[in-house]
């Protein structure tokens, strides 16, 4: 798939459930998620990929657990659900609490993969 396929093909399968792509090069040597909207903004017309797939919430969320393990938590509050995330970095542990919102789990995954793509 290319520039144009790649944006059709997203335009075809995606619903207002859809929040998140997963997708991997051509030759399937890893994978890698991205925000849509995100990841359209940033492909070209040369940029070539092996396929996609999109993702719910639920799907990114299961995605995130599957990673970050006990790290992560989803707790369902009256004011909203939010995450908890417990994450080791440079300056030691921290617990982090944020919104349940498709940018936030983004960040979780994207500083829990250091940003590189999945194997």
């Amino acid at each position: 798939m290319r520039g144009r396929e790649i944006i059709s093909a997203l335009d075809a399968r995606r619903t207002d459930n859809h929040k998140f792509v997963k997708w991997w090069r051509k030759e399937e040597d890893f994978l890698d998620y991205d925000l849509i909207d995100r990841f359209i903004e940033r492909s070209s017309a040369s940029e070539e990929i092996g396929g996609l797939d999109l993702l719910t919430m639920e799907e990114m969320w299961n995605e995130t657990e599957r990673i970050c393990g006990t790290q992560v938590k989803l707790v369902h509050d009256t004011s909203g659900d939010k995450i908890e995330w417990v994450h080791n970095g440079k300056a030691g542990t921290s617990k982090h609490v944020c919104a349940y919102t498709p940018e936030s789990l983004m960040e979780i995954f994207d500083v829990e993969t250091h940003g590189n793509p999945v194997d």
